[in-house]
């Protein structure tokens, strides 16, 4: 069960209805699992966003 809380405050931030969406919470792991799935593949490491294969080529040649 999800509750709902209200709060009676002015928010200047949210939309001209006063709400504001936490859709984007969902969003942050991403990257995170985009990079492991790139390790897992390749057994290169990235940890420089974004992820570019001018970033992929140099751990990739290393391996040989």
């Amino acid at each position: 069960d999800i509750e709902a809380v209200m709060l009676d405050d002015f928010d200047e931030h949210a939309n001209h209805l006063g709400i504001k969406g936490i859709g984007e919470l969902g969003a942050g792991g991403t990257g995170a699992a985009v990079a492991n799935a790139l390790y897992n593949a390749t057994g290169v490491r990235v940890r420089d966003f974004p992820i570019t294969l001018q970033k992929l080529l140099p751990g990739l040649e290393q391996l040989g």
